[in-house]
């Protein structure tokens, strides 16, 4: 039997925009793919957007929300982070990570010590945990390189267990979509000097779209609410538009 391999995504679409293509392969190569889930998702613009008390000025909901009109009530932080793992449930599931094999640790926890964000101690302790639980793994994460602090936290944690010598098989990184926008953006190498995974048929990049459609789904009296696309819509387009993830090696 192959050996399994770990994702850990910061915040839920982090396994889809930045990871989906990587692991649907995985999955289709019969490889033991596990998905973690670092937060609730309790930090979010999107939550203002979708409760009517702003709106996305130029891309996607351009129209003010109003919630009584349309047939639901503003959201708490608990039922927007709710709502976001729900989004993240559906679509581990095109990509073809069942169930068991998807897992959600809570290092926003307001009472936490980082608060709500995630600390290079906190994802140190959640990776090791499953270091612990699979000794045999592979593990992924977003890069240490990474523009938001969340990402490069689970990125350097990473990479941290690496050079302590508690992972004994491979370790990679991955550049995510608002890095690679903010390198493009200003003419800059993408950091990490890696390489692109696109898919390698048309199967993956089928899956990889499904993904990204259950953060566009919006039925706010069933509990969907577009929280991703309420969120980072032009990335999941530029995304869609050419499918592919930047990867680079550890310590790079």
């Amino acid at each position: 039997m192959s050996r399994p391999v770990i994702f850990y995504a910061p915040h839920a679409d982090d396994e889809t925009l930045n990871m989906g293509i990587t692991i649907a392969e995985h999955v289709a190569a019969g490889r033991d793919t596990h998905v973690v889930l670092m937060t609730h998702g309790r930090q979010s613009g999107a939550l203002n957007v979708i409760n009517g008390t702003h709106v996305n000025g130029g891309y996607f909901w351009e129209i003010k929300h109003d919630p009584e009109f349309e047939g639901y009530k503003p959201l708490t932080v608990e039922q927007f982070a709710e709502a976001r793992m729900e989004e993240f449930y559906n679509a581990l599931r095109q990509l073809g990570v069942p169930a068991e094999n998807q897992h959600i640790e809570y290092l926003d926890d307001p009472n936490s010590d980082g608060g709500e964000n995630v600390t290079v101690n906190e994802a140190k302790s959640v990776i090791q945990k499953y270091i612990n639980l699979f000794p045999d793994a592979d593990h992924y994460t977003l890069s240490y390189h990474d523009i938001h602090s969340d990402h490069a936290a689970c990125g350097q944690a990473l990479q941290d267990l690496y050079d302590e010598g508690a992972i004994q098989y491979y370790v990679r990184f991955i550049i995510s979509m608002a890095t690679r926008d903010d390198y493009e953006s200003r003419g800059a190498s993408i950091p990490g000097g890696g390489w692109k995974d696109t898919p390698t048929d048309n199967t993956i990049k089928q899956r990889v779209i499904n993904a990204c459609r259950c953060y566009a789904a919006w039925s706010p009296r069933l509990g969907a609410y577009a929280i991703g696309y309420h969120s980072v819509s032009r990335q999941f387009d530029k995304f869609l538009a050419d499918p592919f993830h930047y990867l680079h090696m550890p310590g790079q």
